[in-house]
């Protein structure tokens, strides 16, 4: 009886299984990052974030007129992230034919410089506002990912090369919004 479990058969078995879920396993994995990619469009044309749009130049006045100066500034290889009253940061191209130009628009939080007016996305979804509403407004054509214990659900434009993501916390609240250009990096 022994024998007939090992047999050379059972091995056999054994060793495709195994290899099967490796196999499987390293589909799984390698598709989760194409998740943007398989996500049918959502047309984010007209999206803002608090009156801003992607594309706008940093230097644009109506930024200024709507936020004053920004209140600090980062530098990383790529891009400059400006922080603003209200939670608002954008990233911006610091150098070439593109320079200024944002790239990333966040609404996060802040306790400093609370607004009466708080700022949102273009349908009125704002940070504290539940995961159902975003569903709800935005539609069910999303791709989910986690990160930073957030359950995150976004939303592609392919034509306008446009990503929304909506960074939940576990009680299923709006902690941060990210408008970004799709070839950020």
């Amino acid at each position: 009886m022994r024998k007939a479990l090992f047999n050379d058969m059972g091995i056999k078995r054994i060793i495709f299984i195994l290899i099967t879920l490796i196999i499987a396993g390293f589909g799984v994995y390698h598709l989760a990052a194409y998740s943007e990619k398989l996500t049918p469009t959502t047309n984010l044309a007209g999206e803002t974030i608090g009156g801003v749009k992607l594309h706008d130049n940093i230097h644009d006045s109506h930024l200024l007129e709507q936020y004053g100066n920004p209140l600090s500034k980062e530098d990383n290889e790529l891009y400059d992230y400006y922080h603003w009253k209200d939670g608002l940061v954008t990233a911006s191209v610091h150098s070439g034919p593109d320079e200024g130009q944002i790239k990333r628009i966040i609404i996060t939080a802040t306790d400093t410089n609370p607004s009466d007016d708080p700022l949102h996305t273009a349908l009125g979804i704002g940070l504290g506002d539940s995961k159902q509403s975003v569903l709800d407004l935005y539609g069910s054509k999303y791709y989910k990912s986690n990160e930073q214990t957030a359950d995150i659900i976004g939303y592609i434009d392919h034509k306008q090369g446009i990503t929304l993501e909506f960074w939940c916390s576990p009680d299923g609240a709006v902690a941060e919004i990210r408008l970004d250009d799709a070839d950020i990096r």
